[in-house]
């Protein structure tokens, strides 16, 4: 099948996001948007029935403080179909209510959290101000190990409880991204008793208030969720039955969703091919889009000089090792973290060119400096990323004084070889972070205390302008503080950017409600399945 739509637009953040954004701040929202609602219900609701959802890997704990990517077909679907999120972004990048009505402020210093009444946990405790405080100072407290530590921590001890559905968050600084910080790095909230009755992250039981009840778990296969009777937005959910199955590899994936034993994965054309023309199959876009990148080391190796990743981005042609990597054509090649249809696209600072030339110049230098340029890279077992891998070290080897080696670890073991133990090079993370704005994720990568940042880059003028460009609620000096991001991105190369892309859901077509939402994190309260064919490829 060929496919080329979105490829040559493909962005962090389109025109018109950010503007959404800032109107969200202003004035409450409601629960769902016109917009999104319309795509909930472009088709009758039918109640009952059950899906299957395909995930690349399964949780490790049923902890809600342990978040890890708002994308499609991720840990976190699992954990929202169980404790439900507070607020959302929906496609447009617009903050909405969740399991609370709303978030709103009028200067961006001062949020209100309003929550909706009369919602409980599954085990019957309230679902109210207190509860949310109780998990934001879990969150908070460096023994939970949440990911997003540093971020709660920052506003926790300034929250106050005005009445048992209402809280207020005081910040140290106006912060016009709060709201999509707390959607996607603090959205879940458990039932504080059984929180507190677990002694380890190990003995939680996943007891929330969102649309399912759990059912059953078999670690790293599959699990059962019911339908949650009391979920406070009757008469969501639909189904009776949600299923997760866990599939690592992209090509038994497709053939489960193909052959009817699954109702869908995420994933992108290029992997899907002729299967996204079989009977019964349908496409989806998550018209969410995101960056390839990989992490650089810098803090041990060969790339803690800036002259070894610059001669890394001068060495491959970028156009052509996303050919290999996705065996289509049709991608171009971003010049810095924000690409074209981005308000804050610039091009005086660029990412460094295809220049073999100059790249081995750089190879002999160190090598004459007794810095030799000698890496490991680093990712995980899937043909997508072994092909990445194989073309990447085909490339390299080419160069005098250059010796690559390449290590293929278990999905699993990715976060832990990289992030927590540092043992790589170059660490290539599959598919691309989806986000709908800027913030969190360009913080998450760049920041020296970023959540995604694994090859611990630290530049004290990054930090200033990242959270100078989130202080203020004039476009102008937020365009400003991004060129500077930009230039830094530039010199520092702290990222190894190579393509861009959406998500595509591959699914059965009589799936309906399919409402995507942060990352590309679908809404399962709504998701039905429908009498005759209902989604149709877009």
């Amino acid at each position: 099948m060929q496919f080329n739509s979105k490829r040559l637009s493909g962005t962090f953040l389109s025109s018109g996001r950010v503007a959404m954004i800032a109107l969200a701040l202003a004035a409450a929202v409601p629960a769902i948007s016109g917009a999104t609602r319309a795509l909930a219900d472009d088709q009758q609701p039918i109640s009952g029935g059950e899906m299957t959802i395909i995930n690349g890997s399964d949780i490790t704990s049923w902890d809600p403080a342990l978040i890890n990517g708002t994308y499609p077909g991720g840990p976190m679907d699992v954990r929202d179909a169980i404790y439900g999120v507070l607020v959302y972004l929906d496609v447009d990048g617009k903050i909405q209510g969740g399991m609370a009505e709303n978030l709103t402020s009028d200067d961006a210093k001062t949020w209100t959290l309003k929550l909706r009444p009369d919602v409980t946990f599954t085990d019957g405790e309230p679902y109210d101000a207190e509860a949310v405080k109780y998990n934001w100072d879990r969150m908070a407290d460096p023994e939970t190990m949440a990911p997003t530590q540093s971020f709660v921590s920052s506003w926790n001890k300034s929250v106050e409880i005005v009445d048992p559905l209402t809280l207020t968050i005081t910040l140290d600084q106006p912060n016009r991204n709060f709201g999509s910080q707390l959607a996607q790095q603090a959205p879940f909230i458990g039932s504080p008793k059984v929180l507190a009755a677990a002694k380890q992250p190990s003995d939680i039981k996943p007891v929330g208030a969102g649309a399912f009840i759990f059912d059953s778990w078999d670690q790293g296969i599959s699990m059962t969720l019911k339908r949650n009777p009391e979920y406070w937005d009757q008469p969501r959910p639909y189904l009776d039955t949600l299923n997760f199955k866990i599939i690592p590899e992209t090509n038994s994936r497709i053939a489960t969703v193909v052959q009817g034993g699954a109702t869908m994965m995420a994933g992108y054309p290029y992997q899907f091919g002729s299967n996204a023309d079989a009977e019964g199959v349908a496409t989806h876009e998550i018209p969410i889009p995101g960056l390839y990148r990989a992490f650089f080391n810098q803090k041990t190796g060969v790339f803690t000089d800036v002259r070894a990743r610059k001669a890394f981005y001068e060495a491959i042609d970028r156009a052509r090792l996303m050919k290999a990597y996705t065996q289509s054509d049709g991608y171009v090649t971003p010049i810095n973290y924000f690409t074209e249809t981005s308000p804050y696209y610039q091009t005086a600072y660029t990412l460094p060119d295809y220049n073999p030339e100059d790249a081995q110049k750089i190879f002999d230098a160190l090598a004459e400096e007794g810095k030799p340029f000698e890496m490991t890279l680093v990712t995980y077992s899937n043909s997508d990323l072994k092909r990445l891998a194989s073309y990447v070290q085909q490339v390299m080897s080419a160069y005098k004084n250059v010796k690559i080696d390449v290590n293929i670890v278990d999905q699993a073991m990715l976060t832990q070889t990289c992030k927590e133990q540092m043992n790589f090079d170059l660490c290539v993370d599959g598919g691309v972070l989806v986000a709908n704005g800027a913030e969190p994720t360009i913080s998450g990568h760049l920041a020296s205390d970023g959540i995604y940042n694994w090859g611990q880059y630290d530049n004290p003028k990054m930090d200033e302008e990242l959270k100078a460009a989130s202080a203020t609620m004039d476009e102008a000096e937020v365009k400003a503080d991004y060129d500077e991001v930009q230039k830094m991105v530039a010199e520092d190369l702290p990222l190894y950017i190579f393509g861009s892309e959406t998500r595509f859901l591959l699914l059965r077509d009589n799936t309906g409600g399919i409402v995507p939402s942060d990352g590309g994190m679908l809404q399962k309260q709504y998701l039905y399945v429908c009498d005759d064919a209902c989604a149709a490829s877009k």
